[in-house]
């Protein structure tokens, strides 16, 4: 299968244009690709996967997230981080869904001196 580079509908491999918003396709390589099955996409248009070094566009479909910060001033911490303590807290919220999508350090100023502290982003579909 290929994909319209303009708009990202899944097409035929002899397909001339697209059949979505008509764009006219070249017989090269450039104008349109073909991609493994496309992944699950969001709201915020095409979804890009870049598992197999392959770019892979699909149509934007309904979904909407929500998304939480964790950090050490989360309840779960009480401004100590422990990473058992982390463990339950990740544990707790995948029972209500969320699921972990990052994690990372971030400087944080403060009085006298700058605190390093450990960011994880949860998500779940809303």
């Amino acid at each position: 299968m290929k994909y319209c580079t303009s708009c990202g509908n899944q097409l035929t491999d002899d397909a001339k244009f697209c059949t979505a918003c008509g764009a006219t396709l070249a017989n090269d390589s450039n104008q349109a690709y073909s991609a493994p099955n496309p992944t699950v996409t969001t709201d915020q248009g095409m979804n890009f996967d870049f598992s197999n070094n392959n770019t892979t566009a699909a149509p934007a479909a309904q979904v909407r997230y929500q998304y939480k910060v964790l950090s050490q001033k989360d309840k779960w911490f009480s401004g100590k981080f422990d990473p058992a303590v982390l463990e339950q807290a990740i544990n707790a919220y995948a029972q209500q869904g969320w699921r972990v999508i990052g994690c990372a350090t971030a400087d944080i100023p403060g009085f006298g001196a700058t605190r390093q502290e450990f960011i994880t982003l949860l998500e779940r579909e809303a």
